[in-house]
This record gives C-alpha cells, sequence and structure tokens, in this order.
C-alpha cells in the first residue's frame, strides 16, 4: 500500500500551498510540513523548496510524482484483480471529437459483451488530463497538445485539422488565404479544449488571434457547432471527422498551412494501459 503521507506530497505538489494542502486535507499547517520532511528524509532529498516567499518543485519531487503515480495505478488494478466478480469494468476518457467521432463503434463493440461496463467520459483535454491525475480514468484519447513529459502516450492514429463551412459556401472544397477567414463568424470550442487550443496556436504563429475575426461565437458542444455551421451561421476549425459525419458540411484548406495532428492514448502506467487498451481495442 502507497504510504498515506504521499497524499499529502501529491496535494502539494498541485496545490504549491501549504495553507491551501492543509485546507483541502484538513490538517494544520505543521502537520503538511511534518509529512513532507518525513517523505525528505526517507529518500534523502528535498522536494520543496522556497526562493524568498516562492515555493518550487525540484527535480526529485517530479521523479516522485511520476513514480507514485504508476505504483498507485498498480494499486488500483491489483485491487481490481482480486474483486471476484467477473465483471471487467474500464474508465476511459476521450476529447470530444474523438469520443463523438472516431471510437464510437469501439466502444460500442467493448460494451456490448455482458461481462464488460465501459464508464465513457468525453470532455476537453484539460478535464481528462486532471482526471488522469486523479487516478479518475485508466486511459484516454486526447486530440491535439499535452505535457508529454508528465503522461506516459502512444499514437493511436492521425488526422487533418481544417476548416470546416456549410455546404455551398464560396470556401467549400477550397483552398482561402488565411486572410479571408477573418470576414466569417468564428464558431469554437471552449478554453481548455484541444481543437480550439491548436487554432490558436495556429493564428498566434502568423501573429494573428481570435480577435482578428469579424464575429466569435463559444459553443461547448459539436452537435450544436455543426447545427450552427450547417445552418450558415459561420465557420469553424476541427477535424475532418466532424465535417464527415454531416451531409451540410464541407471542407477547406488555408494557403500555405497544413495542419496534422496526433491522437493519442494518454495514460499513467504503460505496462497497465497496455494491457487494458488492447482489450478495449478487440473489436476495432
Amino acid at each position: 500500500m502507497v504510504d498515506y503521507r504521499v497524499n499529502t506530497f501529491l496535494t502539494l505538489y498541485r496545490e504549491m500551498n501549504y495553507r491551501r494542502t492543509a485546507e483541502l486535507l484538513n490538517m494544520t499547517q505543521p502537520g503538511v510540513t511534518q509529512h513532507i520532511h518525513f517523505l525528505e528524509k526517507a529518500y534523502n532529498t528535498k522536494f520543496f523548496q522556497y526562493d524568498g516567499k516562492t515555493l518550487s518543485k525540484t527535480h526529485s519531487a517530479d521523479l516522485l510524482k511520476r513514480s507514485v503515480e504508476r505504483m498507485m495505478a498498480e494499486e488500483s488494478a491489483l485491487k481490481t484483480a482480486f474483486q471476484t466478480s467477473d465483471e471487467y469494468c474500464l474508465r476511459v476518457g476521450a476529447t470530444k471529437t474523438i469520443g463523438e467521432f472516431v471510437i464510437l463503434p469501439m466502444a460500442a463493440a467493448f460494451a456490448e459483451k455482458p461481462e464488460n461496463r465501459l464508464d465513457l467520459v468525453i470532455d476537453n483535454t484539460e478535464v481528462l488530463l486532471t482526471m488522469l491525475d486523479d487516478r479518475l480514468l485508466e486511459f484516454a484519447l486526447i486530440e491535439g497538445t499535452f505535457d508529454k513529459n508528465r503522461f506516459d502516450h502512444h499514437l493511436f492514429k492521425q488526422e487533418h485539422f481544417m476548416g470546416i463551412c456549410p455546404k455551398g459556401h464560396p470556401f467549400s472544397g477550397k483552398c482561402v488565404p488565411l486572410e479571408a477567414i477573418f470576414e466569417e463568424t468564428l464558431i469554437v470550442r471552449e478554453h481548455g479544449s484541444g481543437t480550439r487550443g491548436i487554432l490558436e496556436q495556429l493564428l498566434k504563429d502568423r501573429s494573428f488571434s481570435l480577435d482578428s475575426f469579424k464575429k466569435v461565437m463559444t459553443i461547448n458542444s459539436f452537435a450544436a457547432i455543426r447545427y450552427f455551421v450547417a445552418s450558415g451561421l459561420g465557420i469553424t476549425f476541427a477535424y475532418q471527422p466532424v465535417a464527415d459525419a454531416d451531409s451540410g458540411l464541407a471542407c477547406f484548406e488555408l494557403e500555405d498551412v497544413t495542419v496534422v495532428r496526433e491522437f493519442n492514448y494518454v495514460y499513467l502506467n504503460r505496462h497497465i494501459a497496455l494491457e487494458q487498451i488492447k482489450r478495449f481495442e478487440l473489436d476495432k
């Protein structure tokens, strides 16, 4: 079993504030300090240090966090193995493009087996990575960017990121200059979503931003975005499977801009996750 003081370490690592850590854990600040000092003495290293009044993490803290996450994932898998039930429960996360347009047939094939139970969370990248950190998911399928130093991962597939407009729109099936899109109403996902982050970075690299558009609407549902775009209320940027799922939509490309992004399996413990992913993919 993982030492209970490790939870104090993980909370302080996340909060980087002794007072907030104590409040969250219903402890005193000296109690938090005592737990951290115990671990530092056990490992003969420093995990946190002050530069003036600013608390910072050491390289040892990063190493311990990754090691602890793997140990906790292994402990969770061991508890599952001890269960006498024949039911196999898999907790999977997916960003919205992947969850709504890519893996549903695979997920349904897994879930239809009587012994399998699937808990599928479809949400934005930030939420899923937090759930992985909190060990609420076995693995997640993430589109776009994430910290590859924090999480183990491997490639699921690659997809083209492109403009999406209504069928019959002047952009439909064409390659248009970047500046031309700023005369359109842009419909984007919420902050923290993978597709929004990719578009913002693409624009930033070319000295533009979302403010360059005539009008911007934010909607956190791809179903609603597809409806608005197909109704002629604006354009959006997403992966090709989003457009392929609706006969009222068409794709367009930007001149001198080619964006291909990875869809990755992301997890904390490679050995355990690969076994779980293999079972999830059996009927792909």
